[in-house]
């Protein structure tokens, strides 16, 4: 069953990868036929220092805005936020200054934190502990949605079309934090957020079983500016390292989570601070190098979409992590020699991982395609005219407008169905002529009067009347039943009119949809502009002619008498004569010129106000929108502010395919994208009738995309326009002359963001039963169906195959670059020894030429295992096979050149001077010492410990006069009874004073670490090697109990001041007495100097040893215990 997942990023870094996650897995999910969007049941959270999402320089579309949490307001200060956590302690003497110190000084701090964290850690840091209500917030919600029954079953629903288990297995959640360790924002806060967002969780079993993804400073080394990189990641690593083996954070700590409501759980077993399963990745490894950062965020965000859309990635990489840092990293499996931790009660804390993909590359088709569709539909709208001449070397642009204007507009006049211009077009007033209405009212006033004035009674003896009765008794009978029969000719008319103004707009603008794209929004524009002027002269020719209608009405008396006259005997003319039917038709005759007066004046009233208020504000819109559309192509950011790729989209013509569009070094595709073009012009030609060439097909295609569906259809085929109608048009006119309706003015909407008409070919692109559906939704057995496929193409296509699963395999390794010496030094491994690989579903069916083809692959690689890996096939529509390997350890940082190299680059570069140093770690540590230290407790408690033996036993040593690069400080070391040199210079913002020399070499550990990366081996750790051997185990510091129990030294060591630890030719007694007062006298010493700090000196000016005086003060009582307890050695026997 696929499992829901948690994705959180942090920082610019996170936030991309996020971003690159999102967009793939709707690709996928479309491709897939997945029409209901990234299930519920994903979440996405980003985290960041600025109020609104950074990284417009990623092309993958910003995440919506309730996924993003800028932890900042828009009007807020460092000092603001420095103020939101301190003003909680004010009061509390105990906690006050060790809280302040982890925070930057706010007067020191001069950056904009609306916009980030200034490469700066510790601000970084700061501003997520401001936020942490926030952020506890922001996880509850989101995991509250993510167990939801409904998202949950619609995961379900969605791993059935996949065909995923539903075999109850194990849905715990899969939560994953993505971040890096070289920037502010981001290597601040991610330690702090997992432990939040752990603490909102602490319910759940999933709670400890957090996954990171961390960004070496490696994946940065192309950017401008980065000098701020090599402090930030030296720190990160450092906590992160401190972190993994910590069950229990500092009392400080545990207070600032506790007073913003915050209650974490600590002292168990798995508990620790922060992800359990930290994973490093890099720009390289040894076989392959990423373009950039948006090369390794892409290679990222798509090896995750995978591992979402399989649960066999999903189980195997849980099965991995939770087997990898246990079974594998146990002491007789995985030495460790940095001395950095206890190898007998804790692992290296880092692991690597790396992706090979062999894949049909269909998404990269389908977006490939929908940016071509959309840059080619876009290029016809705003420079159709232009195409034969786009320099306008023969003419002028406004000439070549005019000219397609020329040519097109009778037509475009008639398919309008808007031509009133000569008296053989009417195309308005018969739209709104009822004729049916008309010939009967025309024929029951003729019928009428023919009945009523043929009754005997009206007439003479002969039978007929005179002609001046006839007259007027015609006329009477026309004035008495005009009106009713002319009323309802008006509500036929009406309803005429009704019908007219609900779907003419529609027809209008689905009439200039296809014109524009035929000729383009120019072309259009001028033609409608060009309709203005033609309906102001026929409204007026309208009114003339209404006018005329009414005249000829009122000359209905004299016509019937002219009828009457051609009779022999004007006298007694009988109704039966030739002269009275004509004078009868003249009624019907006079009705139809008044239906016909006022239809022209609903035709001329209608007409005006469709100039007015539709089609005049249609060609501004449209003049409107080209314009905006002009600007945002040419723009240099998108929409939401990201970099304009519109430039780099292909054109209608283009046989070459952009950059973009090919595979990262780790991906291998089995249709190279060099064939998209060409497979591109066969999907468009197979899209339209008949054996049209592609440049008339595509021109059909882009209309069909163009115009999609109009939209007062009832049609599903579609669901945009490209000029939308969101409000209608309503007229005032009606039939009734004294009846105004209430006006409505239209309004309109055409995009003017590319992306949506990208959006709208992916969507033209996935209708069922199409041909671009059918090789979009294609999937690995259908690519290799032998059955279908010729001899010949089958055997290329398995070729192709062979040789691309064998080439993402070799690519596959982890994305961490090592150094093969340090790896062997510290951990006695080979790059790749060992590494684990995690495969995502295989289609093939046992017994088929590809499973063989697959296994023999597989086999020659090294991969196969029989127990395994036919578990590995299974019946999945995938079209492509995912590769993840992980190192086959977990291992310390400093085997990795991915992240020690460029953090000894800029140490090196940065450490010459106090001020270069101060810059390199200022604000970039954001913890107190104890917590930053590169080291396991125990390590840390030897070294504490090992100092002051060391400077008991004399056996320190510093050279003062080094000048601007401060004392040199060294320890002797036995192995090769020479001084071993701490680093120098040591980390510090300023050059130590000797009673801060303890807290600053410690913390300069983390430097050593780095040194060893420019040595190649593990020299600058020696001296931390000899603290630790000489503090040993507390009550086991077993060469000071050699010295106090027989006064023997190893050979070369020097020889201890008397007054420190008594002399070899004393008794136990003597030099236990010396050596307990001098460590008393250390003591009360490091009190005096280290623990109590005058109210007057600012906490930012306090000793780096300061910040660990409980733990200094604890080993150093210790230690007088130790001595003070030392007898006479015993042999036990």
């Amino acid at each position: 069953m696929l499992r829901p997942f948690l994705l959180i990023g942090v920082g610019g870094s996170g936030g991309k990868t996020l971003r690159g996650i999102k967009y793939q897995l709707e690709l996928k999910l479309q491709q897939l036929g997945w029409e209901g969007g990234i299930p519920a049941a994903w979440r996405f959270l980003h985290f960041d220092t600025p109020t609104v999402q950074d990284g417009m320089e990623y092309q993958a579309p910003f995440l919506p805005r309730q996924d993003y949490r800028g932890l900042v307001s828009t009007a807020a200060t460092f000092d603001i936020v420095h103020g939101s956590i301190t003003s909680a302690h004010a009061t509390n003497n105990a906690m006050r200054h060790d809280i302040e110190r982890q925070l930057p000084d706010p007067r020191l701090v001069k950056v904009d934190v609306t916009k980030g964290a200034g490469q700066y850690r510790a601000v970084g840091r700061a501003v997520a502990l401001a936020a942490t209500k926030e952020i506890a917030q922001a996880a509850r919600l989101a995991i509250g949605k993510m167990n939801d029954a409904e998202s949950l079953a619609e995961l379900q629903t969605l791993g059935q079309r996949l065909r995923a288990r539903d075999d109850g297995g194990d849905g715990s959640p899969i939560v994953i934090v993505i971040s890096s360790v070289a920037g502010g924002s981001g290597a601040g806060q991610f330690l702090d957020i997992i432990e939040i967002i752990k603490s909102t969780a602490k319910q759940y079993p999933w709670s400890n079983q957090f996954f990171s993804m961390l960004y070496a400073p490696d994946v940065f080394d192309q950017l401008s500016v980065t000098a701020g990189m090599p402090g930030n990641a030296l720190a990160a690593i450092s906590e992160t390292m401190n972190g993994f083996w910590t069950d229990t954070p500092s009392a400080a700590t545990l207070e600032l989570l506790r007073t913003k409501g915050v209650a974490p759980s600590y002292g168990a077993a798995m508990d620790r601070v922060g992800a359990a399963y930290p994973f490093i990745v890099g720009r390289s490894n040894s076989k392959v190098t990423f373009e950039d950062q948006n090369a390794v965020y892409d290679a990222v965000a798509t090896s995750l979409t995978a591992w979402m859309i399989d649960e066999r990635v999903q189980d195997d990489m849980i099965a991995y992590s939770s087997g990898n840092w246990q079974a594998r990293s146990a002491a007789n499996v995985l030495p460790d020699n940095s001395g950095l931790m206890s190898p007998a009660h804790h692992s290296p804390p880092f692991s690597s991982i790396g992706f090979g993909r062999v894949t049909l590359g269909r998404e990269r088709f389908l977006e490939y395609s929908a940016e071509r569709f959309a840059r080619s539909a876009i290029d016809r709208m705003l420079f159709a005219h232009a195409e034969e001449d786009p320099q306008f070397e023969r003419m002028t642009e406004r000439e070549y407008i005019e000219k397609s204007a020329d040519s097109e507009y009778q037509r475009f006049l008639r398919e309008l169905r808007l031509n009133e211009e000569t008296a053989e077009h009417n195309d308005v007033t018969d739209a709104l002529r009822d004729q049916s209405t008309l010939d009967l009212i025309k024929a029951e006033l003729q019928r009428g009067a023919d009945d009523e004035l043929s009754r005997p009674e009206s007439l003479d003896r002969q039978g007929g009347t005179d002609i001046t009765t006839w007259t007027d008794r015609l006329v009477n009978e026309f004035t008495r039943h005009s009106p009713r029969l002319l009323q309802r000719d008006r509500e036929a008319r009406q309803r005429r009119l009704d019908e007219w103004t609900r779907t003419m707009p529609g027809h209008i603008l689905e009439t200039v949809s296809r014109y524009v794209a035929q000729d383009g929004l120019p072309v259009v524009t001028a033609m409608l502009r060009r309709l203005e002027r033609g309906l102001k002269g026929t409204v007026d020719a309208l009114r003339v002619e209404a006018r005329q209608h009414e005249e000829w009405v009122g000359t209905l008396s004299s016509l019937v008498s002219d009828e009457l006259r051609t009779s022999a005997n004007q006298q007694s003319i009988r109704p039966d004569q030739e002269a009275v039917q004509f004078a009868i038709q003249r009624l019907g005759q006079a009705l139809e010129w008044s239906s016909e007066a006022a239809l022209r004046d609903s035709a001329w009233a209608l007409l005006a106000e469709l100039r007015e208020t539709f089609l005049g504000p249609l060609a501004d819109y449209l003049d409107g929108s080209r314009t905006a559309l002009l600007q945002r192509v040419h723009s240099r950011k998108t929409s939401d502010d990201r970099e304009n790729a519109y430039e780099f989209w292909p054109r209608r013509v283009d046989e070459t395919v952009p950059r973009k569009y090919w595979p990262a070094p780790n991906e291998r595709m089995l249709v190279e994208p060099e064939k998209y073009p060409a497979e591109f012009q066969k999907l468009v030609r197979a899209s339209v009738d008949g054996d049209a060439k592609y440049q008339d097909a595509v021109l059909r295609v882009l209309a069909d995309q163009l115009v999609g569906v109009s939209p007062d259809s009832e049609s599903d085929a579609g669901s945009w326009s490209l000029v939308g109608n969101p409000r209608t048009w309503k007229p005032t006119v009606t039939a009734d002359p004294a009846v105004a309706n209430p006006a409505q003015r239209a309004s309109f909407e055409l995009a003017t963001d590319p992306e949506v008409y990208v959006g709208r070919a992916r969507a033209w692109m996935k209708r069922d039963g199409t041909p671009f559906a059918a090789y979009i939704g294609e999937d690995l057995l259908g690519f290799f169906d032998s059955e279908v496929l010729p001899p010949d193409v089958f055997a290329a296509r398995r070729d192709r195959y062979r040789e691309q699963l064998q080439a993402a395999l070799g690519a596959s390794e982890p994305l961490v670059k090592l150094n093969p010496a340090l790896l062997r030094a510290v951990h006695g491994k080979a790059i790749n020894e060992d590494t684990s690989l995690v495969f995502s579903s295989i289609p093939f069916r046992a017994g088929t030429e590809m499973y063989e083809v697959t296994k023999g692959v597989l086999g020659q690689m090294g991969v196969w295992d029989d127990a395994t890996s036919e578990s590995w096939f299974q019946d999945q529509k995938v079209d492509g096979i995912e590769v993840f390997a992980m190192s086959g350890f977990p291992y310390e940082p400093i085997v990795m050149d991915s992240v020690m190299e460029p953090i000894a680059r800029g140490w090196l570069a940065q450490s010459n001077t106090q001020d270069s140093r101060e810059a390199f770690w200022k604000f970039k540590r954001a913890r107190l010492l104890g917590e930053s230290i590169p080291a396991d407790p125990r390590a840390i408690e030897s070294m504490i410990r090992g100092w002051y033996v060391a400077k008991a036993l004399g056996r320190l040593a510093v050279d003062a006069s080094q000048g601007e690069k401060g004392p040199k400080l060294s320890v002797w070391d036995p192995a090769t009874r020479a001084l071993a040199d701490f680093p120098h210079p040591l980390l510090s913002e300023r050059n130590a004073r000797p009673a801060d020399f303890p807290g600053v070499v410690l913390q300069s550990l983390a430097i050593a670490m780095a040194l060893c990366n420019v040595d190649g081996t593990l020299a600058p750790l020696a001296a931390y090697r000899v603290l630790i051997s000489l503090g040993g185990s507390r009550g086991e510091e077993t060469e000071l109990a050699e010295w106090l129990q027989t006064g023997a030294l190893p050979t070369g060591a020097p020889v201890p001041e008397s007054s420190r630890a008594g002399s070899a030719d004393g008794d136990l007694a003597s030099r236990r007495s010396a050596v307990q007062a001098y460590l008393t006298a250390e003591l009360a010493r490091f009190d005096s100097d280290i623990v109590q700090q005058d109210d007057m000196v600012s906490v930012y000016d306090y000793p780096v040893t300061w910040e660990m005086r409980e733990q200094f003060r604890e080993a150093l009582l210790g230690l007088v215990s130790s001595v003070v307890s030392t007898g006479p050695r015993d042999s036990g026997v």
